[in-house]
């Protein structure tokens, strides 16, 4: 697929982030409800919130959660998830995660789950997050991710995902994740893999990224010819009637800002 902003691959696929997507990354959701350590006097920012799955989640144990994405289309969504919920503490705001429109130290947590590879700069948003925390603030990131060590896995995988999407920029080493935020200033907590119980199916995941045709077709042969270590690193499995299930590796990241 042609590169695309993320606000044009999420505006055309709003829609098809369902209850099925929040599911292929429901252990990551509630590894990042566990560590948050939530208190109901706390104002957190959702990064990237999409279509709200994460903010509604927190909505219920925290005073208010802001909402941010660049997609309209998404936040429509995450709106209507909103009030579906009747949580009136959810509010949405248009923005990006390299640019964040708040004041300093404005929230206790910043939380972003699985968008940190559509970022144009990792670094600019870690950045932006330490300023809008207050101090003692804690980051919370869950994305998918590539194991370390394994340069083919890596390579193979960046290139179906940016196949799929042409928003897709780059999955992060686990070294990579544990430098890039011990560089924006932050105190890692616990860094580790979270293991996901729902397989994703590729015909599913096609469709959610909008890949059709002859992108979709190159796909899946790098699926069924996909080198052994990686058919090992994301249990990629063919199924009867044609369709491949596998599972991507998803990094759970805890880190704090300093006191002062």
């Amino acid at each position: 697929m042609p590169p695309r902003t993320s606000r044009q691959q999420f505006d055309s696929q709003a829609k098809h982030y369902n209850a099925q997507w929040n599911a292929w990354s429901g252990e990551s959701l509630a590894w990042l409800l566990e560590k948050a350590g939530c208190d109901p006097s706390q104002k957190w920012l959702d990064v990237a919130t999409g279509a709200g799955f994460t903010a509604a989640a927190f909505g219920p144990l925290v005073s208010e959660v802001t909402g941010l994405d660049v997609s309209e289309a998404m936040l429509d969504q995450a709106r209507e998830r909103a009030r579906a919920s009747g949580l009136a503490n959810l509010v949405f705001q248009c923005g990006t995660a390299e640019e964040l429109p708040f004041s300093p130290e404005a929230f206790d947590g910043v939380v972003c789950r699985l968008a940190a590879h559509h970022f144009l700069s990792v670094p600019r948003f870690l950045a932006e997050a330490c300023r809008v925390l207050r101090p003692g603030g804690r980051l919370l990131i869950a994305d998918t991710a590539e194991p370390d060590g394994a340069p083919e896995v890596d390579a193979w995988h960046n290139h179906v995902e940016a196949l799929r999407d042409g928003s897709h920029v780059r999955n992060y080493t686990f070294a990579e994740w544990r430098a890039l935020v011990t560089a924006a200033g932050f105190a890692i907590e616990r860094l580790q893999e979270v293991c996901e119980s729902v397989p994703i199916t590729l015909q599913d995941w096609l469709e959610k990224g909008g890949c059709r045709g002859q992108a979709a077709g190159e796909v899946r042969r790098l699926f069924l010819e996909a080198p052994s270590e990686a058919v090992r690193a994301f249990s990629i499995t063919p199924m009867p009637g044609g369709d491949i299930r596998f599972q991507w590796v998803r990094i759970g990241l805890s880190a704090r800002k300093a006191d002062g």
